[in-house]
């Protein structure tokens, strides 16, 4: 099953969810992740990287809690 990454619209076999954001991003559109501890993964985007703020709560194993999005009727 392929899906379409949110950043750069390619068609994409594995998709990865980007903390800071909350797009649906293929493995190209991946700066880093790492483990915060032994169950959380942080993953960051490209465009979020170039923010300092967000960058700055990466480097400090920080996830900021996404807001849910309302289901659709």
């Amino acid at each position: 099953m392929t899906t379409v990454c949110e950043r750069c619209k390619r068609e994409i076999y594995r998709t990865e969810t980007c903390n800071y954001c909350g797009r649906k991003i293929g493995t190209e559109c991946i700066k880093a992740s790492q483990r915060a501890n032994k169950i959380t993964r942080l993953v960051i985007c490209k465009d979020d990287w170039s923010k300092l703020a967000v960058r700055a709560m990466y480097k400090n194993k920080q996830a900021p809690a996404l807001a849910a999005k309302p289901a659709k009727a």
